[in-house]
């Protein structure tokens, strides 16, 4: 720098600056600082898919606790569902040791002790803010379904960390304050899955296709009433303006009549 103080112009040396002041710019500012946003990757989110790609179809239903989103921003969202997520994979996703399943669920269990262990997502301080309890729900259904509710947590999480170019802000004690209804204790709160939904829906529709003949015979009985009376009252109006018609016809030749007779009878007279 000295030696192109001494020999180029100051324009020349004010661009040298800038350019050495450009370089020595710190690179983790343009990122969210850390190996957050590393710490997930599509891979992940593919081993899932690859584990629900390897439950039984019309295997045995298991009844899970798990968040339900509603009304939780992204961030808090996660936040509550990540711990239930490893109790999901601890509790109902067992398999033989070294067996490709369970290299899953263990590649699964590590991503998520990795996230809390670097403090990517900071666990529930409950001396600060309350328990999701609220959000709590509880679900029977295939491993599928769970895995797939596990699967929309993990991608909103890699949403945020790759997405976004600043820290992403944890705080949830007013969301978490939300309560649902009159619900006491919202972890007993039973969601059937969408399998059990379709059959409940399906009796249902057979009911109402037994009342189905009931009703379109009281529909085509108002129909058919409907039409008598409009006839009615189409025949109704006529008369009456065949009656206003008539009538000054029938008054003006009686009138016409009437004085006739009187002069007859006067020239009688």
């Amino acid at each position: 720098l000295v030696l192109l103080g001494s020999r180029t112009s100051p324009q020349l040396q004010v661009k040298c600056l800038c350019v050495l002041m450009f370089l020595s710019f710190p690179l983790n500012m343009a990122e969210v600082p850390g190996p957050c946003r590393h710490s997930i990757t599509r891979e992940h989110l593919l081993t899932v898919r690859n584990l629900m790609d390897n439950q039984l179809r019309s295997g045995c239903s298991i009844t899970y606790t798990f968040i339900e989103r509603r009304s939780l921003s992204k961030c808090c969202f996660v936040k509550a569902a990540l711990p239930w997520i490893l109790e999901l994979l601890t509790t109902h996703f067992k398999y033989n040791r070294g067996s490709v399943n369970d290299g899953y669920v263990q590649s699964l269990r590590a991503l998520i002790l990795n996230i809390y262990s670097q403090k990517c997502v900071p666990q529930i301080n409950e001396e600060v803010e309350d328990k999701p309890e609220s959000f709590e729900t509880l679900y029977r259904g295939s491993p599928s379904e769970a895995l797939q509710r596990a699967a929309e947590v993990l991608s909103v999480y890699w949403e945020l960390v790759t997405t976004s170019n600043a820290p992403v802000d944890w705080r949830c004690q007013h969301e978490y304050t939300e309560t649902f209804g009159s619900t006491t204790e919202p972890s007993e709160l039973f969601t059937e899955s969408p399998t059990h939904f379709t059959d409940s829906y399906g009796r249902k529709s057979v009911k109402a296709s037994q009342r189905r003949p009931v009703k379109d015979l009281y529909k085509l009985g108002f129909i058919i009433a409907s039409i008598c009376g409009g006839l009615l009252f189409i025949l109704t109006l006529y008369c009456l303006i065949t009656q206003k018609v008539l009538m000054p016809l029938v008054c003006s030749f009686l009138d016409n009549m009437c004085p006739n007779k009187d002069s007859s009878h006067t020239t009688i007279n």
